[in-house]
């Protein structure tokens, strides 16, 4: 008699899952529990089956992190590669917070993009590589192009892949007044170029780039165009701070001065 009340308290007892679910921990207040089949059904960001995670806690305890195009996968197919991941495979999950902790050189709440250099040291724009193509400011010393597939059509790293776009006191570009070099520079616009002059020792103006080709392009300066000759030749400039240290006899912001101690042809 004793053995048989035992196995009817054993029958009405819920099945050890259902005691994880609907007994003990009630999916932890992050999700609603199917006791018949002692299931947890987690909230979104805690496990949903929507949820694109590398582990979800069965009990809804812990948290998943925002997903974004992986950057490195394995393709299904001739035309599926990246993948939605977690973290875009260049982070780390924390499951107490649902936070992605970027590698060095990503960021977002996915890590979805590339960081820009030192934040382009407060000298530049943070740009993708699709606007960045687009803008004529951008690349100055070139027409403005796209950043995408044929027709329809999107590259998948167009907005993912950034770069700095360095500030300048003068306009930069091919044109008439313009400049074919920007003040700040380098990668990121932690550089800058010195005062341009020119130089006092030469007959022809050393700042007239009319019809000369830019550097690192194919194109050529429109008549007007200024050539940017740190220091006038006659100087050396110090791109941390983009001042001048002027020869013996030149003087000036921009070296571009001439004493009677003036030495060099």
């Amino acid at each position: 008699m004793r053995h048989l009340l035992l196995l009817l308290v054993l029958a009405f007892l819920p099945s050890s899952s259902a005691q994880g679910c609907g007994m003990l921990s009630n999916c932890n207040g992050h999700g609603t529990c199917t006791v018949s089949t002692g299931k947890c059904n987690c909230y979104e960001g805690w496990g949903a089956d929507t949820d694109i995670a590398y582990y979800k806690a069965p009990d809804c305890s812990k948290r998943v992190c925002p997903a974004g195009r992986a950057w490195g996968d394995v393709p299904t197919s001739a035309t599926s590669a990246h993948a939605l991941t977690e973290c875009s495979n260049r982070g780390t999950c924390d499951r107490s917070s649902g936070a992605c902790t970027c590698f060095p050189g990503f960021a977002g709440d996915a890590c979805q993009r590339m960081k820009c250099p030192n934040d382009c040291s407060g000298h530049g724009q943070c740009l993708n590589v699709q606007r960045m193509a687009s803008m004529t400011n951008a690349l100055p010393l070139s027409n403005a192009t796209t950043y995408q597939g044929y027709e329809t059509t999107h590259t998948w790293d167009e907005d993912m892949v950034y770069g700095c776009v360095c500030d300048s006191s003068w306009t930069v570009g091919l044109g008439t007044g313009e400049t074919q070099q920007s003040e700040w520079f380098g990668n990121d616009c932690s550089l800058r170029r010195c005062p341009t002059g020119d130089d006092p020792r030469t007959a022809a103006d050393e700042t007239d780039c009319g019809g000369k080709k830019a550097k690192y392009s194919t194109e050529k300066g429109k008549i007007g165009n200024k050539c940017h000759v740190d220091c006038s030749n006659r100087g050396t400039c110090d791109y941390r701070t983009g001042t001048c240290s002027c020869y013996m006899g030149y003087f000036g912001q921009a070296c571009n001065e001439m004493s009677a101690l003036a030495t060099g042809g």
